[in-house]
C-alpha cells in the first residue's frame, strides 16, 4: 500500500498596478482572518464494481476531514459542480464552486484490487496537487483498517496543503490553528511519517511572524531529525538536500535574532560540502556581510552573481563588492549579467538602474519600459523613476491590506523606493541619499508580511546593512 504524499509545484505570479512616494503606517489592527473553504467532490467510480467501494471510502474521507477540521478555520463543503475529468478542468470548476481548494478522486476495482487516487487544486497557488494512488489487495483481512487509516492520512495531507496559502495571505492565526491539529493521531499516519514537513511549516509561521526563536526551534527540530537518521545511514542526495534546506531555515531564524556569526558557523561547512546549493551560499554571504566581512561575502556570492539567475543574490553581491577598492567594475558587470540573463525581468532592470555604482542615466531603463507598455507592477514605478510619468497610479497603502495583490504591490513599492532613497535616485531628489527614508521604506516592505515575494529578503538584508555603520562608498 502506498502512502499518500502531496506533490506541488508552486508558481507565484505577480500582476499589479501602482503606488506612493513615502511609507504610511499600517492599520493598528487587522480584520478577523477569513475561513478557508475546501470543496470535497464525490469519489468517481471508474468501473462498475467500484461504485460501492467509492461511496464507502468517500464517507470515511468526509468523516476524517470533518473530525480534523472541527476546531480549525476550515469549512468542508460539498459543491455540486462536475467532477473534473482532467487537472486542466480544475481551475474553472474551483472558481465555479467558490472554494479555496477543490478535492476530488477516482476509485477503481480491477480483479478485486481497489485503487483510490485523489487530486486537489488550490486557487491561490493556481496549480494542482496529486496524491499517490492507494492500492488494496482483494481478500485482505486488514483492508477495512487500511482504508480508515488512509482516510486519516489523506485528511491530514489536505490540511497541510492549506498552510502555505494561509501564510501567503498573512493569516497567522488560521495557520496556527491548523498546525495545532496536525499532530500524530495514529501510528504511521501522515503526520507521523512527515513530521519534518510539519516542523518546517511551524518554522515558516515563525518567518511570517518574524519570530526568530520559533523559526529556529522548529527548523532545528527538522534538521535534528535528518542528522539523527544520518548517524545510522550513509548520506544520500535526498538527505543532503534536506540537511541544506533545513539548515537554511534555521539560518533565517538566527538572522531574525541578529546572530550572523551563528549562521556562518552553520552554513560554511554545508557550502564547502555542497558548493552548488544556492540558498546556503546566499545566506552565508549575507551573514558574512552582516559581520562586515565584505571580501569574504563577495567571494562567497560571486558564483551566484556570475550565474545571473537571482536578482536578490546579485543585489547582495553588489553591496559586498562596492565596499572593496576594486568593487565598482565588478558590481556593474554583475548587474549587466543579471539583465542579460533576465531580459524580461523588470526587477533586474530596476536594480541595475537603482544600485549601479557611480552615475547612470535612465536611458537603459527607459528602453525597457518603452518595449513594455503594460501596467503590470513595477512598470508604473519604473516610468516614474525615469521621469516618464509624474505619478505611478493608485497608492497601495490606501487600498485593502487584506488583498493579496495589494500586499504584493505594496512590498514592491516600498522596496524599490527604499533602494532609490538609498542611492539618491528618488524623483526630484537626485543625488540626495536619505538613509532614514530608506529605512522607513524597507520597514514598510517587511510590514506587508509578504515573505514569499523576492523583494522581502532583500529588504530584510538592507535593514541589516543599515544597522551597520554606513560605508563611505555610494551603496
Amino acid at each position: 500500500m502506498n502512502l499518500p504524499s502531496p506533490l506541488r509545484v508552486l508558481a507565484l505570479t505577480v500582476l499589479v498596478t501602482a503606488c506612493a512616494t513615502s511609507p504610511k503606517p499600517l492599520p493598528a489592527s487587522k480584520p478577523s482572518e477569513p475561513r478557508y473553504v475546501v470543496g470535497f467532490l464525490s469519489l468517481r467510480p471508474t468501473t462498475p464494481e467500484a461504485a460501492e467501494e467509492a461511496r464507502a471510502q468517500e464517507a470515511r474521507l468526509l468523516a476524517a476531514l470533518t473530525e480534523l477540521t472541527r476546531n480549525t478555520p476550515i469549512d468542508v463543503v460539498r459543491p455540486t459542480v462536475t467532477v473534473p475529468t482532467s487537472l486542466e478542468q480544475a481551475p474553472a470548476l474551483a472558481r465555479e464552486a467558490k472554494v479555496n481548494l477543490l478535492l476530488w478522486g477516482d476509485a477503481t476495482v480491477d480483479a478485486g484490487k481497489l485503487t483510490v487516487k485523489l487530486s486537489a487544486f488550490e486557487t491561490l497557488l493556481s496549480l494542482p496537487s496529486s496524491f499517490w494512488p492507494m492500492e488494496y489487495a482483494a481478500g485482505d483481512a486488514q483492508r477495512p483498517e487500511a482504508l480508515s487509516l488512509d482516510a486519516l492520512r489523506l485528511a491530514q495531507a489536505v490540511l497541510q496543503e492549506t498552510l502555505l496559502p494561509m501564510m501567503m495571505l498573512d493569516q497567522p492565526t488560521n495557520t496556527r490553528a491548523v498546525l495545532d491539529v496536525l499532530v500524530v493521531k495514529h501510528p504511521k499516519d501522515w503526520v507521523d511519517w512527515n513530521m519534518d514537513i510539519i516542523q518546517r511549516r511551524w518554522g515558516m509561521l515563525g518567518r511570517l511572524l518574524r519570530d526568530g526563536a520559533l523559526t529556529e526551534k522548529r527548523y532545528r527540530a527538522a534538521l535534528d531529525a535528518v542528522l539523527t537518521w544520518r548517524k545510522d545511514h550513509a548520506a544520500t542526495p535526498s538527505s543532503d538536500i534536506k540537511e541544506a534546506f533545513y539548515s537554511v531555515g534555521l539560518a533565517r531564524g538566527l538572522l531574525l535574532q541578529g546572530k550572523p556569526q551563528a549562521v556562518v558557523d552553520l552554513l560554511a561547512p554545508i557550502v564547502e560540502r555542497m558548493p552548488k546549493d544556492f540558498e546556503s551560499r546566499l545566506l552565508l554571504g549575507r551573514a558574512q556581510l552582516a559581520l562586515g566581512r565584505a571580501e569574504e561575502a563577495a567571494n562567497t556570492l560571486e558564483p551566484l552573481a556570475r550565474e545571473g539567475k537571482s536578482a536578490g543574490a546579485t543585489r547582495i553581491y553588489v553591496a559586498a563588492v562596492t565596499e572593496l577598492p576594486d568593487g565598482a567594475p565588478r558590481a556593474n558587470t554583475a548587474l549587466d549579467t543579471l539583465v542579460e540573463k533576465n531580459p524580461e525581468d523588470a526587477m533586474a532592470h530596476l536594480l541595475r538602474h537603482l544600485t549601479a555604482p557611480g552615475t547612470r542615466d535612465a536611458s537603459a531603463l527607459k528602453a525597457f519600459t518603452a518595449t513594455h507598455p503594460g501596467e503590470d507592477w513595477p512598470l508604473p514605478l519604473a516610468r516614474h523613476l525615469t521621469g516618464e510619468a509624474p505619478t505611478f497610479g493608485p497608492n497601495p497603502d490606501d487600498e485593502d491590506s487584506t488583498d493579496h495583490g495589494v500586499r504584493l504591490r505594496r512590498i514592491q513599492l516600498h522596496y524599490y523606493l527604499g533602494e532609490a532613497a538609498l542611492a539618491g535616485r528618488l524623483p526630484g531628489k537626485a543625488g540626495a541619499v536619505d538613509l532614514e527614508l530608506a529605512r522607513q521604506h524597507f520597514q514598510a516592505a517587511l510590514a506587508t508580511h509578504a515573505f514569499h515575494h523576492p523583494t522581502y529578503d532583500v529588504a530584510d538584508f538592507q535593514l541589516e546593512q543599515l544597522a551597520r555603520t554606513p560605508p563611505a562608498a555610494t551603496p
